[in-house]
Formats: C-alpha cells, sequence, structure tokens
C-alpha cells in the first residue's frame, strides 16, 4: 500500500511552507519559513504569498533539502538560510 502524499501548503501555525522531497525514492518532509524565504529573496514576504514563492523556486529549495538529507540523514529538515543560494529571487 503506497502512502498518500500530500501538496506544499502554507501553515499558519508555523509560519512557512511545508513540503516533501523525493530523495533517493525516500519521501522526506521539510519545511521553510517565511522568514528564511523573504532573507534568500530581499524581499518583505507576506503570508499569502509563500506558497507561490516556494513554488517559484521550487528545484533551489528541493535541491537543498537532498543536500542536507545526503548528508545527514532522511529526517524532517527545516531549511536555514546559509543552505540556500545566495542572490535576490526572480
Amino acid at each position: 500500500m503506497a502512502l498518500k502524499r500530500y501538496e506544499p501548503y502554507y501553515g499558519e501555525d508555523t509560519d512557512g511552507v511545508h513540503f516533501e522531497v523525493c530523495v533517493e525514492g525516500c519521501y522526506v518532509q521539510a519545511y521553510v519559513s517565511r522568514q528564511v524565504l523573504a532573507r534568500r529573496c530581499g524581499l518583505d514576504v507576506e503570508a499569502r504569498s509563500c506558497l507561490s514563492l516556494y513554488v517559484a523556486h521550487k528545484d533551489e529549495l528541493d535541491a537543498a533539502v537532498a543536500r542536507r538529507v545526503k548528508a545527514a540523514g532522511p529526517e524532517t529538515v527545516i531549511l536555514r538560510i546559509d543552505e540556500l543560494i545566495a542572490g535576490a529571487c526572480d
């Protein structure tokens, strides 16, 4: 029986985006806060735009999760600003 995967979503209680990334066949839960998205993009990110900002930069965020999982194992990943590529978002 396959586990049901969930779509990325903004969590009001955590003020960030929760998502899953498949790393070497294993789904890992991850989270990026609105504060980290704002610092990464150099923008004042409103809560309502967090999910669309995640979607726009999904490849970069997923790659950061994959790097952490490969280095530390398949535990829930909370992304930090130093794990993201420096520079402004498009």
